[in-house]
């Protein structure tokens, strides 16, 4: 994993934690689900009450 890629997740967990905080469902550890392109890239990102790990996965609907 690059250092750009970590960046960008860890972004994503922070938006993702400030959704979470202001809905009254933020826990510790704070995991998301991340799809990434072809380029390493974190083209989406979510997160939900119960997550137990860090989802990484290849965007599918990526265009060619």
């Amino acid at each position: 994993m690059t250092k750009k890629l970590e960046k960008e997740i860890e972004e994503a967990r922070s938006t993702w934690a400030n959704v979470a905080k202001q809905g009254n469902w933020y826990t510790e550890p704070f995991y998301v689900h991340v799809w990434i392109n072809s380029d390493d890239e974190v083209v989406d990102a979510v997160s939900h009450k119960g997550m137990t790990k860090d989802i990484i996965e290849q965007d599918e609907d990526e265009e060619d």
